[in-house]
C-alpha cells in the first residue's frame, strides 16, 4: 500500500513516537480496505489478529443478549470525534481476548488500515511514548464507552441527549456531530427525527446552539438539571 498519510498519524496513539516506531510501521506487511454501509467485517468467534485503524466513515461493533436483544454498542470514527474511538481492538488484546466476542459492521462508508497484532505488539513495547499513548487511549476509550451505556439508560430522547452532551463529551468546549445526526441518533438508540426535535428545542430554549455539525452548549447547568 501507499505510504501512510496524516488520517493515519494524527491521532492520540502516534502522538510523539520515535522515528525507529514509525519507520516500523510503515515498513509492516498491512492492508488497506474499504467497506460499505451495513457491510459485516468481522464476526464474532473471529481470531483477534489486527489493529482497525479508520481512516474514514464510521464503524459499530454490538454485543446481544442470549435473547437477541441489543446489550451494548461501540462506535469507532476517523480522526478525534470520539477520544480513544478511532482503533481497535487495543484493550481486548492486553485483555486476554483471542477470538471476537462481538460481530463489527460498516455504518457508514468506511476505509481503515489493518495492523497484524503480532508485528505491532513489539513495536510498542519497545518505545515508552508509545506504549504510554496506548494507556491513556484504552483509558479513555473504556471511560467514553461506559459513560454511553449509562447514557442509553435514561427513558426520554431530550435526558439522553442532555446527558450525551453533559457527561459523555466535554461541555466547555464545541461538540462535534459525529459524522451525522443519524449516527448520533443511533448511537443514543433514538430516531432521527425524535434527535432532530429535540436539538431544536434546546435550541429554542436557549441550552444549546446549533452550528453547522457542532454543538455549542450555552446552559450546562440547565441541562445538567434536567437528569
Amino acid at each position: 500500500m501507499a505510504r501512510l498519510d496524516n488520517r493515519f498519524w494524527d491521532r492520540l496513539i502516534f502522538h510523539g513516537i520515535s522515528e525507529k516506531s514509525k519507520a516500523a510501521i510503515e515498513a509492516m506487511d498491512k492492508s488497506e480496505m474499504s467497506y460499505h454501509a451495513n457491510e459485516r467485517i468481522l464476526a464474532e468467534g473471529e481470531p483477534i489478529d489486527a489493529i482497525c485503524v479508520i481512516l474514514s466513515g464510521v464503524l459499530k461493533s454490538t454485543e446481544y443478549t442470549m435473547e437477541g436483544k441489543e446489550l451494548n454498542s461501540s462506535y469507532f470514527f476517523e480522526g478525534k470525534v470520539i477520544p480513544g474511538g478511532d482503533a481497535f481492538p487495543f484493550y481486548l488484546v492486553y485483555g486476554g481476548e483471542k477470538t471476537y466476542f462481538f460481530s463489527t459492521y460498516c455504518l457508514k462508508k468506511a476505509t481503515v488500515v489493518w495492523l497484524p497484532v503480532k508485528t505491532l505488539f513489539p513495536i510498542i513495547e519497545k518505545d515508552p511514548v508509545f506504549l504510554h499513548n496506548i494507556l491513556v487511549f484504552v483509558s479513555q476509550y473504556s471511560r467514553y464507552s461506559r459513560a454511553l451505556l449509562r447514557c442509553v439508560q435514561y427513558r426520554k430522547v431530550t435526558e439522553r441527549l442532555a446527558f450525551w452532551l453533559t457527561h459523555v463529551n466535554d461541555p466547555g468546549h464545541p461538540i462535534p456531530i459525529p459524522n451525522s445526526q443519524e449516527v448520533l441518533a443511533d448511537m443514543l438508540h433514538v430516531n432521527r427525527s425524535s434527535l432532530n426535535q429535540a436539538l431544536g428545542e434546546m435550541d429554542d430554549a436557549g441550552l444549546i446552539m446549533l452550528e453547522g455539525r457542532t454543538i455549542l452548549v450555552r446552559d450546562e447547568n440547565k441541562l445538567r438539571d434536567s437528569l
